[in-house]
């Protein structure tokens, strides 16, 4: 069968494998316990769904249904498996892809890092959820709703209390360290 030349769904989709493959791979990541090959496979199957989409009804907030619905895939993925998987300390940075450090970066922000994804992992998984999609994938707080089904005030205040603990928890490792 030729190739079709005028498929607008073909054309939706080439566009935002370009623009969010790699971020999506990150997000599935973080939520598979860094669990690269499986991730892929939601971002797969999240490509796939776009494609038999309704382009128009998508196409408005391309970025919020993407991750919406890896989400759910992923989500499903582990529901599927009947088990959480939790990382260990070699995997836990391996969703970060497009992390990157400079190599004139001193050994004091690496370590400084380190104790973030550390006491990001004593956060409830929502509120390192949301974190994570705010902060690290640079989504609104109505694309976080609409991707995690939690409304935007709900949003706002596990991001205010996920923060104010992130902050609790590196200033007592911070102490302890000393």
């Amino acid at each position: 069968m030729p190739p079709q030349t005028n498929n607008p769904a073909g054309g939706l989709v080439r566009e935002a494998l370009a623009q969010f493959e790699s971020s999506l791979i990150a997000y599935a990541c973080g939520i598979l316990s860094g669990d690269e090959g499986r991730a892929r496979d939601v971002v797969q199957d999240t490509f796939l769904k776009l494609y038999l989409a309704d382009q128009d009804k998508v196409r408005e907030n391309l970025k919020a249904w993407l991750y919406a619905v890896c989400r759910n895939r992923a989500l499903d993925v582990l529901r599927k498996e009947h088990r959480m998987v939790f990382t260990d300390d070699s995997t836990k940075l391996d969703w970060l892809d497009e992390w990157h450090p400079d190599p004139s970066d001193d050994a004091s922000k690496e370590e400084m890092l380190e104790h973030v994804w550390s006491a990001m992992e004593q956060l409830p998984e929502n509120q390192s959820e949301v974190i994570r999609l705010k902060f690290q994938h640079g989504l609104s707080y109505k694309e976080v709703s609409t991707i995690t089904g939690l409304s935007v005030t709900n949003v706002g205040f596990l991001l205010h209390t996920g923060l104010k603990r992130l902050r609790k928890l590196m200033n007592h490792s911070y102490i302890n360290a000393k």
